[in-house]
């Protein structure tokens, strides 16, 4: 299994949990191989020229399966020409965070306090085009306020300035948030998806605080070669759809700021795959994001 980003991450230790359990269940050996960078494409390019007999596979997110080919005009690979989806297996809630000197204790609040101080309004967002940084316009977008897009590299830097209140909020993943948000030093005013995150159950969905458009989250998934023969597809569909559905995953995954998926099939994934290009696509370009 190929994971387009560094050993530590959220990505890679969902691939290891499920690559060992996975192991077991078809009994043969599931090694993880690292090859970050450019955002996951250079796992993408490995994969795409790997030999189409199950053997290799793709660890994928939106960001590199969605976001990628509708942000770069000349992409080294084509999602549905180059790759069979096999299962969409993770899924990752999104989430807006205030810091404290804004004083807001809901969204309704914090939107107001933005429109009130066009000035210090800015929000952090990890890396430019990301899903995070597209949530964070479509944000802004909803509140109808002038805020300032501050783009970090990774939400450690970023968070330095919302815990400083340097920034006045920030959006990233649940992950990125729960530990700050239990401590009191940051609140978070809601989160993607039709349910409450396991992690942060005191935090509203966005529809529950008013806020449209915000039902779908982001997601990690496996693609396969194109060309894999159409048996190999279900079997790792149905062996890792198993494993995602075990009530020991759904621990691990709450651990790791997940939630299992609605149980798909490859069709299923495809199809997702397909409408989230759509959705995204007028914001980025809007946006001024494409490359």
């Amino acid at each position: 299994m190929v994971v387009g980003f560094a050993a530590g991450g959220s990505t890679d230790a969902m691939a290891r949990l499920i690559g060992e359990r996975l192991s077991q269940r078809i009994g043969r050996g599931v090694i993880i191989e690292n090859n970050a960078g450019a955002s996951g494409r250079l796992a993408a390019e490995q994969v795409k020229k790997a030999a189409p007999d199950g053997s290799t596979v793709l660890v994928g997110n939106i960001g590199l399966v969605v976001l990628a080919p509708v942000t770069f005009k000349n992409l080294s690979y084509d999602v549905f020409a180059d790759f069979e989806p096999v299962v969409r297996a993770a899924d990752f809630q999104l989430a807006v965070a205030a810091s404290q000197q804004t004083g807001a204790a809901d969204v309704a609040a914090f939107i107001d306090w933005l429109k009130k101080n066009p000035d210090k309004a800015n929000i952090a967002v990890p890396l430019q085009a990301s899903l995070s940084h597209l949530t964070g316009l479509r944000f802004v977008e909803a509140a109808d306020a002038k805020v300032e897009m501050v783009i970090f590299r990774g939400m450690a830097l970023a968070m330095q300035d919302v815990l400083a209140g340097r920034l006045s909020g920030a959006v990233a993943t649940v992950a990125d948030f729960s530990e700050q948000h239990r401590a009191g030093t940051l609140k978070v005013m809601a989160v993607s998806g039709a349910k409450r995150s396991p992690a942060l159950p005191d935090v509203p969905t966005f529809t529950e605080a008013g806020v449209k458009g915000f039902e779908s989250n982001g997601w990690n998934g496996y693609l396969l070669p194109k060309g894999t023969p159409q048996g190999i597809v279900e079997l790792y569909n149905r062996e890792i759809s198993a494993i995602v559905a075990s009530p020991e995953i759904a621990q691990r995954y709450e651990q790791l700021g997940f939630v299992a998926p609605e149980a798909n099939t490859p069709a299923q994934f495809a199809a997702a795959i397909k409408a989230g290009m759509e959705a995204w696509r007028p914001l980025v370009a809007a946006a001024g994001l494409q490359q």
